[in-house]
């Protein structure tokens, strides 16, 4: 039994002609006909005298009828009340988002969302990447802002944005009084920060710089990337850090690289349960409204990997 089917014995009800409902239906006469024929032997009643003219339910099937024009009722108040779900973006959502895109982005859009959403609250937390993906699989929180792809099967995943990687270090590095630099430049350069194991943000460095050697008296790993950009500036070296984590008071030598860029991919990740679509949308149109629109121009990118 299908809602289809009920449509179309609710249509021969009304117009009490095989034609005329195929017609009002959008159906040829035959597939009327057939499906009807195939839902009454399913249920094993019969639901139209047929040698009558105009055509006239059963007493069994005028039951039938009347108790399914209350399910087709029942059936469209469901989709309005889906519908609405659906473009609304009231009510308490939790999101993680991992520290290196926290710090940097959730305060860049805050205030102009709360403005403008009111009724929606936000409950954001920074979490690792792995926690995000356990919470969306328990379904503990409704959203996650992470580096894609993650590659589960559970967790839908909407681009944002490409953000390139950008190299800090000290002004006298020899990188430093570079106008560009690629990977090559950098693969076995010794004396690199990097944040702690369990960053994202970590297993892409190492996988641009194969290095790890320091000849410093101080190794020191940290989860903030300002605090490995104190590092750079007091006590040399260098690290690599989003672009977005680059601003005008900072004391060392900042390079780009040279096309193709390395990059990481953001992106906003949900459960597939997770019907609220209209605030994905007003979410990331705010988001890709603040970054900077040299993130979507890449034409060329190199994306790096963290899993």
């Amino acid at each position: 039994m299908t809602l289809q089917q009920l449509e179309y014995v609710v249509a021969l009800d009304t117009y009490r002609h095989f034609v005329t409902a195929a017609e009002k239906c959008f159906v040829t006469q035959p597939t009327i006909t057939t499906q009807v024929k195939k839902l009454e032997a399913e249920i094993g009643l019969i639901l139209f005298d047929r040698t009558s003219t105009p055509l006239l339910p059963t007493q069994a099937g005028e039951l039938f009828i009347e108790k399914a024009k209350m399910i087709i009722r029942d059936v469209g108040e469901l989709k309005n009340m889906v519908n609405k779900e659906l473009d609304s973006v009231e009510g308490k959502f939790t999101i993680g988002v991992i520290p290196t895109i926290s710090q940097y982005l959730i305060p860049l859009i805050s205030g102009n969302f709360s403005a403008k959403y009111p009724n929606t609250i936000l409950k954001i937390e920074e979490m690792q990447t792995e926690y995000i993906i356990n919470a969306l699989q328990k379904k503990e929180i409704d959203m996650g802002i992470l580096v894609t792809p993650v590659d589960e099967t559970f967790i839908r995943e909407v681009k944002l944005y490409n953000e390139p990687f950008v190299f800090y270090g000290q002004k006298d590095h020899p990188l430093g009084r570079k106008e560009t630099i690629s990977t090559g430049d950098i693969e076995q350069l010794n004396d690199l920060w990097l944040l702690n194991e369990g960053h994202c943000f970590r297993n892409q460095v190492l996988n641009i710089c194969t290095n790890t050697a320091s000849n410093k008296n101080i190794h020191f790993q940290s989860g903030s990337i300002e605090a490995l950009k104190k590092m750079v500036d007091n006590y040399g070296g260098f690290t690599l850090v989003p672009e977005m984590a680059i601003n005008k008071n900072d004391k060392a030598s900042v390079v780009h690289f040279s096309e193709p860029k390395p990059i990481r991919e953001v992106s906003i990740v949900t459960h597939h349960s997770f019907s609220k679509e209209a605030l994905i949308d007003a979410l990331r149109a705010e988001i890709l409204d603040k970054i900077p629109k040299s993130f979507d121009k890449n034409a060329r990118f190199m994306k790096v990997k963290w899993r």
